[in-house]
């Protein structure tokens, strides 16, 4: 029988008027828009996720302050023109892919590749501008309310950043930030996020025809051999000539003339323009490293260091190259540089953490770990993390670490399931299973259900109750659900967010699987 099905009458008038109640004033367009999600839930999808989702594609880039000073300070111009009020801010990623993006919440990012590639500050401008709507008008929340990227529980994270392995495992708090920006928004949003962000642009003073430049360039980069180096931006904000012709009539409608700021970009981005070959010196000798070219590698490595030595990626590449030889004080060398020249990404501590391990120092170990689970937890510093725990005798704290690592795949989290079967003997009963509710992209109700233990769980018995005072409904699922993975039950029951809230699930019992 249908989970929901028996629920009193009086529960889906409820839910109809909470559809009702979903509808909204689109505080940029002015038009009512349908979400099932609040402003809080913006709020805090940006503030939870935008420091993990930036540290995921390769950290802040920090060798000249002065360009993500310069780019703030552009932004906030333009975020004061912005017609709802929000925590906006803004951050230079350290990747070479051309790429910007907007969370929920006002948290806008701009890769260092795509700084390099635009001619002036009006092309900045319409770029951010473009970012702000994104947030402002809700483009985020709404295609959360279609059903893109609603995803429930801790995910591996499919963000991969500048080199392959940034992202590779790392875990957010929940896959919906990844995949906002990864997502391509509808004609119809990218075309308002162009109309109003010109419209911000020129209330704060630059010329609304560089948004109109910007489009032109990216729709002929999309027609060549360049837009390889474009994908990920053309992938989430497709250029066409109806942006373009769009734009034209827009910037016709909107006071002549402002700032266009060529000279002054140039400036503040001199340091970057003068590192590019660096960086491109440092893109290949990745791909190298990749290929287990290691002589090619190194040689790379060297002109980057030498165009430009305070990068600290290019350190810790070299780290990586020297850990590859089992060269372990080289190795702790190089990541030392790294973290001298940037002490806010997490991938240097975590690396100089399997150093420490290795040279049996815990204590540095841990810590270097734990610093790097503040900036992004990933299945390696949570399986270590686990293991140091179980060594002192703490096997409460290193099952919670494993159970968090099994969740993930490869041969960590493989590492950390066998260590919950070690720690859990088999004659338990104790399930340990992490339950969760929400609505999916066809607005029916599901829940979610996740392993946390080293064992098969099955037989799982679910109570619900719509309030304190309703009734109890049992469901009983036979599927199967496997060591540290997930299992979404659709009950197949639509209904809005306000009444999903109200639901409260609890696992009355679960039989651990011969």
């Amino acid at each position: 029988m249908n989970l929901l099905n028996r629920l009193p009458a009086f529960i889906y008038g409820f839910a109809i008027a909470a559809l009702l109640a979903g509808c909204v004033q689109n505080p940029v367009t002015g038009k009512k828009d349908f979400l099932l999600v609040s402003e809080d839930w913006e709020l805090q999808v940006g503030a939870q996720q935008y420091l993990p989702l930036r540290q995921s594609q390769g950290g802040d880039y920090v060798v000249d302050p002065g360009v993500e000073a310069y780019v703030r300070s552009i932004g906030q111009r333009l975020a004061a023109q912005s017609d709802r009020k929000l925590p906006y801010e803004f951050h230079v990623i350290n990747d070479s892919t051309p790429n910007a993006w907007a969370l929920p919440g006002g948290k806008i990012s701009i890769n260092r590749g795509l700084l390099v590639k635009l001619k002036n500050e009006s092309e900045l401008a319409a770029v951010l501008g473009h970012e702000i709507v994104h947030s402002a008008a809700k483009h985020g929340a709404k295609g959360q309310t279609r059903g893109i990227g609603l995803q429930l529980g801790v995910l591996t994270a499919s963000v991969v950043g500048a080199r392959e392995g940034y992202g590779q495992q790392a875990q957010l708090l929940s896959s919906v930030g990844a995949q906002i920006i990864n997502s391509q928004y509808g004609q119809g949003a990218e075309l308002e996020a162009d109309h109003f962000g010109m419209t911000y642009m020129s209330r704060a003073g630059f010329d609304p025809q560089g948004a109109v430049g910007l489009q032109r360039t990216f729709v002929e980069l999309s027609k060549g051999q360049q837009s390889n180096t474009l994908t990920r931006l053309f992938a989430s904000h497709p250029p066409s000539q109806l942006r373009v012709e769009e734009n034209i009539k827009t910037a016709r409608s909107l006071a002549p003339g402002g700032t266009v700021g060529e000279a002054s970009y140039k400036k503040a981005m001199a340091r970057l323009y003068k590192s590019q070959k660096a960086y491109d010196a440092y893109d290949k000798a990745q791909v190298a490293f990749k290929n287990k070219k290691i002589s090619e590698a190194s040689s790379l490595l060297k002109t980057a260091i030498r165009l430009e030595p305070r990068e600290a990626h290019f350190h810790s590449l070299q780290g990586d190259i020297a850990l590859s030889q089992n060269n372990l004080s080289t190795a702790k060398r190089n990541f030392d540089k790294a973290i001298g020249l940037n002490q806010e990404f997490f991938y240097y501590y975590l690396q100089r953490g399997k150093i420490f391990e290795q040279q049996n120092n815990a204590k540095a170990a841990q810590a270097d770990y734990a610093t790097s689970m503040k900036l992004l937890p990933t299945t390696a510093a949570q399986l270590g993390l686990g293991q140091f725990a179980e060594k002192q005798g703490n096997l409460q704290v290193a099952k919670r670490y494993y159970a968090m690592a099994a969740q993930a795949q490869g041969q960590e989290a493989e590492k950390a399931k066998a260590a919950l079967m070690r720690l859990d003997p088999p004659q338990s009963n104790d399930s340990r299973l992490l339950v969760r509710q929400g609505l999916n992209r066809n607005g029916n109700f599901v829940i979610e259900l996740i392993n946390q233990t080293s064992r098969p769980v099955t037989n799982v018995q679910l109570g619900l109750r719509m309030n304190a005072n309703a009734p109890q409904r049992v469901q009983t699922l036979r599927n199967r659900i496997p060591a540290g993975q997930r299992y979404v039950f659709d009950t197949g029951q639509k209904m809005s967010r306000a009444t999903a809230d109200q639901v409260r699930v609890v696992i009355l019992k679960a039989e651990i699987a011969g």
